[in-house]
């Protein structure tokens, strides 16, 4: 719970009111966060994993998530939230995002960004290619120790479109 607590605060305290979760699996950031948004849309490459979404958004009552099952790299075309007021949470496998997404990311240019990752060095990679090819900066960062006597930890970056006020 302070995990998803964590990252359903950094999603939605700045007014946002739609949620797009990339790489949602089973629903756990879209569900989870569903409380916190007007509408949520869970993408996952897995048709499986898509209907234990949809599953599970059935079995707990929320009538304002809805999953696709398509690859993220080919997602924004069919997002028709105002991209100023919507959210993405991005829990990639630990490859990362493929340039195709960021490419789409960068032109559906949403309010915000909030990055999850169980491999940092992917998460810093991508972060700099936010940075510098998309113009957003790091807001906030931070891990959390998930696996406990390992050395595997989950990164979350928060990430906003434009220069960082603090460094202009």
């Amino acid at each position: 719970p302070l995990f998803t607590d964590y990252v359903a605060q950094q999603a939605s305290m700045d007014g946002e009111e739609f949620l797009v979760d990339a790489y949602c699996g089973s629903g756990l950031f879209a569900l989870s966060l569903a409380n916190k948004f007007r509408k949520v849309l869970g993408v996952e490459v897995s048709e499986t994993s898509a209907d234990w979404a949809r599953s599970n958004a059935r079995s707990n009552g929320i009538e304002h998530a809805e999953f696709l099952a398509a690859d993220a790299g080919a997602i924004f075309a069919q997002v028709d939230f105002p991209a100023e007021k919507t959210a993405v949470v991005i829990d990639p496998p630990r490859k990362g995002c493929s340039m195709e997404f960021l490419t789409q990311l960068f032109a559906f240019g949403p309010g915000k960004v909030v990055y999850v990752s169980c491999n940092p060095a992917t998460l810093a990679r991508d972060c700099a290619i936010l940075k510098h090819e998309g113009g957003w900066h790091v807001r906030a960062a931070g891990v959390m120790n998930m696996f406990p006597h390992t050395a595997h930890v989950e990164s979350i970056a928060v990430l906003e479109p434009g220069e960082d006020p603090d460094l202009a």
